[in-house]
């Protein structure tokens, strides 16, 4: 039987889900959390609600799935470590770091891999089961067939986010909202500038990156056919009465394989607006709609009293009570369907007693559970002729009875607790860092930056296949060829074409691949190409650069989002590089949002997006049909060079988007010669002024 999981905001949230059928909820501290736009947990409150959930038979899971700077790692221990303690039965992560550290410091609680892990082959999930992932959550934004197909292929339980908000960039490669100066994404503060209106191929698009919900629904009894281990609702920043109502119908979806009445669904879809149902095209705007003020009441009113007036999340009890001496207290007892029991001692038979310890007499007493998490099921007496005892008492009794099971329910698991790792150790270089290149088109690879010797030059690898001569220049020069893997490869058609295309990269000489993917390493180094990682990786700390050294990266780009002070003072045991100019890549959105405009495919050609404040946003062609959203303004460090030379760094990247062969060869010629040339439209990004 599939788990049903529920995401759990606030503490009326898990009351929400458990009451209305949640078999699992994922929580989350109020700190280091994917969505921080949540109330989330005090560390009282998620005790207090773990607690809830292991009485009534629900299972818990710790969402610790933001990636985690270096002064932030003994927090997030810390709590890993207070919430097994407290009984959660795993963990969800994101950070390669926190998983390096859990590893030894629980090393019995199962670890689940979040979805912007970018699992999404079935090399990554070989991966995940060779990390010792127990599940692994699939980005959203894959379809049935695809689900399936890994479903098939997987060694680890698959879990599937089957009613959520749809981002329109492939999990894990959107930093939209930070370039733009506002909350991370990944630190769980996104603003959702892609909910925003642009204007697109001339024309005002009524907000082209804005998706409607996701939802499954219809599709439960193909995800449980398919294997599928767990099916997840996603927003825990969703109200309460969202969270009850759409658990209950997944559960009687599940549970009872019972679909909704399309009355009852197309009421709850109104009331919490824009969710939709499963839809012909992925591309389609949100819809807003409105209810009027007194139904909706009504009805919130109606899925309140669903979780706040009833105990519907009861567990099967056995009762047994003993009553053999007029001169001793009678004992009784009590046993779960997970064999946790409870004993104690109740009231001593009395005379005047108003209930006869009768088999019938007992049986209703101990029957009466209603308003409690327990439902008495069966129920074994041993008792002598003519003993009496007070009513008052015997319902106390039973009270205390209940009260000490749910203490033996609530009750953590032991499981070791191990240490917090070391400090990894840290590489130094008595040089500057060395200066890479990333170009993005043919055209930007000239003699004229050859000549002027960087270490790496990264170009796609679609390029680097198609248009072998553009090496030729920079190897004369004795630089290093890495072809850039595409950020997200999805189905066997895609597998099938990068293998191809890595197979023509290598006969061509090449022999680096850089990649922000963990499956796409595997695949790549299956073709024998060495790694370097880019900063989809989202590395933050230093463990995280121990875990991919480990695996064997040569060199990592660290994230954009960090300060670089967090840069210079992090410990770096294998090479690191940072992006010091260019437009960031923002997002790679799934579908082709240029052939979505123009109503034709000519993604080759690229195109803009303008927002409201003036700001425009280079959309160029994506492996597969795909697109990459740039940053609307180039980073440039070109002046401070004083500030990034001295943060330990093996390299510093240009990273080359949409310019010219002419401004290419400006910018780098600034960096390398100190020419003095500044672009038009800069930012210094995020390193000085950090992200929330």
């Amino acid at each position: 039987m599939m788990e049903l999981l529920v995401p759990a905001g606030s503490p009326e949230a898990v009351t929400a889900a458990v009451q209305n059928g949640a078999d699992a909820v994922y929580m989350s501290f109020d700190v280091l959390s994917d969505c921080r736009q949540a109330e989330n947990f005090s560390d009282g409150a998620f005790e207090a609600a773990v607690r809830y959930c292991r009485v009534r038979g629900c299972r818990v899971y710790l969402a610790l799935n933001a990636p985690v700077r270096d002064e932030e790692l003994q927090k997030a221990g810390g709590l890993a470590l207070r919430a097994q303690r407290a009984g959660v039965d795993a963990v969800i992560v994101r950070d390669l770091g926190v998983y390096y550290i859990l590893r030894r410091l629980l090393p019995e609680m199962p670890l689940f891999a979040d979805a912007r892990l970018g699992f999404f082959t079935p090399e990554s999930l070989a991966i995940a089961a060779s990390l010792g992932f127990q599940r692994v959550f699939l980005p959203p934004e894959l379809s049935l067939a695809e689900i399936r197909r890994l479903t098939a292929a997987a060694e680890v339980e698959i879990a599937v986010y089957a009613q959520t908000t749809l981002c329109a960039a492939a999990c894990g490669t959107c930093r939209m909202s930070s370039a733009a100066g506002q909350g991370s994404a990944d630190r769980g503060l996104c603003a959702r500038p892609c909910r925003e209106n642009y204007t697109f191929g001339g024309r005002w698009d009524t907000a082209p990156l804005s998706w409607k919900d996701r939802s499954l629904l219809p599709d439960i009894p193909a995800l449980e056919e398919a294997g599928v281990a767990c099916v997840c609702l996603g927003d825990r920043d969703r109200r309460p009465e969202y969270t009850a109502a759409y658990t209950r119908v997944f559960f009687k979806a599940v549970r009872d394989k019972a679909m909704p009445a399309g009355p009852d669904l197309a009421r709850m879809e109104e009331a919490f607006a824009p969710c939709g149902v499963a839809k012909t095209e992925i591309y389609e705007p949100a819809e807003p709609h409105e209810m009027d003020a007194r139904v909706m009441e009504r009805y919130l009113a109606e899925v309140r009293r669903t979780y706040t007036e009833t105990e519907e999340r009861r567990v099967d009890v056995s009762f047994a009570v003993v009553a053999q001496a007029p001169d001793k207290p009678i004992h009784l007892g009590a046993q779960d369907t997970g064999k946790n029991t409870a004993v104690i001692e109740g009231p001593y038979p009395d005379p005047a007693g108003d209930v006869e310890l009768t088999e019938a007499a007992l049986a209703d007493a101990m029957y009466r559970t209603a308003g409690t998490p327990f439902r008495c099921v069966n129920m074994q007496c041993v008792t002598e002729a003519d003993l009496r005892v007070s009513g008052i008492e015997l319902d106390a009794a039973r009270r205390r009875l209940l009260y000490k099971l749910s203490e033996e329910r609530s009750r953590a698991p032991e499981r070791k607790e191990g240490v917090f790792p070391p400090e990894p150790g840290n590489k130094s270089y008595a040089r500057l860092p060395v200066v890479n290149f990333a170009f993005q088109t043919a055209a930007q690879m000239t003699p004229e930056m050859a000549a002027l010797r960087p270490a790496c030059v990264y170009a796609p690898a679609e390029l680097l296949a198609e248009s072998p001569e553009v090496m030729d220049p920079f190897r004369e020069e004795g630089c290093e060829i890495a072809a850039m893997l595409p950020a997200v490869v999805c189905g066997q058609a895609e597998t099938d074409e990068l293998r191809a295309l890595l197979a023509r990269v290598r006969e061509a000489g090449v022999e680096r691949a850089l990649t922000g993917n963990l499956g796409l390493a595997l695949l790549a180094g299956q073709e024998g190409l060495k790694l370097r990682g880019d900063m989809d990786l989202a590395v933050t700390n230093a463990y995280a650069l121990q875990s991919l050294a480990a695996a064997g990266f040569l060199s990592v780009c660290l994230s954009p989002e960090l300060t670089l002070a967090q840069v210079r003072s992090m410990s770096k045991c294998v090479d690191t590089e940072l992006v010091i100019y260019g437009r960031l890549p923002v997002m790679v959105a799934e579908t082709c949002l240029i052939k979505a405009s123009a109503g034709r495919c000519v993604c080759t050609t690229p195109g803009q997006m303008a927002d409201t404040r003036g700001g425009v946003w280079p959309v160029t062609k994506h492996f597969g049909c795909r697109n990459t959203v740039w940053a609307s303004r180039k980073l440039w460090l070109g002046d401070a060079a004083a500030d990034w030379v001295d943060c330990g760094l093996w390299g510093a990247r240009l990273n080359f988007s949409t310019e010219s062969p002419r401004e290419c060869l400006e910018v780098a010629n600034s960096y390398i010669h100190g020419t003095g040339y500044r672009p038009n439209g800069m930012t210094r990004g995020n390193y000085y002024r950090g992200v929330l």
